[in-house]
């Protein structure tokens, strides 16, 4: 009986210190029971619905915006215009609304308005918004004829984003209608590799080998626009496209003999043509008759472009790259 009472004894004192430990262990993890794990659940629940929430909630800000860049890309400027003031009356200013009501009022025609938009933005912190103010306004000093001061302001830009596909096409574009060929030479190449599926730089990269006399690659160049890059996939340039190149050329040419120091005023017969006849007969977009799909304004003549007033440049009036012919290379 001794000895059964002494082992009973040898064996309670370790159980009752596992008992202690584990009865500390519980009672570090909080209550137990039914009541506490319900609640748990409860919260646990609640947590992934505000989070789902969180991810399915419409931004109707972030929309507006969205909405007023498809009208702009769409060149609905006017409409957009009045969009970008109710935006600002719901939502209030800031600079994204603002560029965007700058482009507009470029676009319009208010050119004052929109030159005083662009300034006000100069001294954002933001580089980006900054990059784009400072297009803006190269924009609308070319369409202004003012090409020296476009060409700082978009030089500029490229400082601040060097790899902006749109800035250095622009700024290549400034340079020929300042009739600057070899200063395009770099900024219309670093375009056209940056962005190859944008019909509006590719065409500016045509319209560059053309008016420094390499018919042979702006042949082949105009041959891959006007096939398309996949089945289905319409390509980048049409009939339409064509016309405006031969446009853009006469005028570049104009300003390349200005620039050279030739009359303005040489009878219609001795000028150069706007392309060359090899270029259009081996570009088989010379045949077709296709619908208009990338009609953009009007390109001003040699007339024109002699004038105190030039028209707005075409390659210098687009605000967003050009993926497809259902867009226009420029508003």
């Amino acid at each position: 009986m001794r000895q059964t009472y002494r082992n009973t004894r040898t064996w309670s004192l370790p159980l009752l210190a596992l008992a202690s430990a584990l009865l500390g262990g519980c009672a570090s993890k909080g209550p137990q029971g039914y009541g506490a794990a319900e609640q748990s659940t409860a919260a646990q629940a609640q947590q992934q619905m505000e989070k789902a929430a969180q991810l399915t909630q419409i931004d109707a800000q972030q929309t507006y915006l969205n909405l007023i860049r498809q009208m702009q890309q769409a060149n609905q400027w006017y409409a957009s215009l009045a969009h970008t003031q109710a935006f600002e009356r719901q939502y209030g200013s800031q600079p994204q609304i603002r560029l965007m009501r700058a482009d507009a009022l470029r676009n319009t025609g208010q050119g004052k308005l929109a030159e005083q938009g662009y300034q006000a933005l100069l001294a954002d912190p933001d580089s980006s918004t900054v990059a784009r103010a400072r297009r803006g306004l190269g924009l609308l000093y070319a369409s202004q004829g003012q090409y020296p001061n476009a060409i700082a302001q978009l030089e500029m830009a490229r400082q601040i984003n060097p790899i902006d596909a749109d800035v250095l096409s622009d700024l290549a574009y400034a340079h020929m209608l300042d009739g600057q060929t070899e200063a395009a030479h770099l900024p219309v190449l670093q375009a056209a590799q940056l962005a190859p599926g944008n019909a509006r730089v590719q065409l500016n990269l045509a319209l560059y080998l053309m008016a420094s006399d390499q018919k042979a690659q702006a042949s082949q160049l105009l041959q891959r626009l006007s096939q398309p890059a996949a089945k289905n996939v319409p390509a980048l340039i049409d009939a339409n496209s064509m016309q405006t190149l031969q446009a853009q050329l006469q005028t570049v040419q104009t300003a390349m003999r200005r620039r050279n120091g030739a009359g303005l005023h040489t009878a219609p017969a001795a000028v150069a043509p706007a392309m060359d006849s090899a270029v259009l007969a081996t570009s088989p977009l010379t045949a077709t008759t296709a619908a208009p799909a990338t009609a953009p304004a009007a390109m001003p003549t040699d007339a024109e472009a002699a004038n105190p007033s030039p028209a707005v440049p075409t390659a210098l009036r687009s605000d967003g790259p050009v993926a497809a012919p259902t867009h226009p290379i420029a508003p």
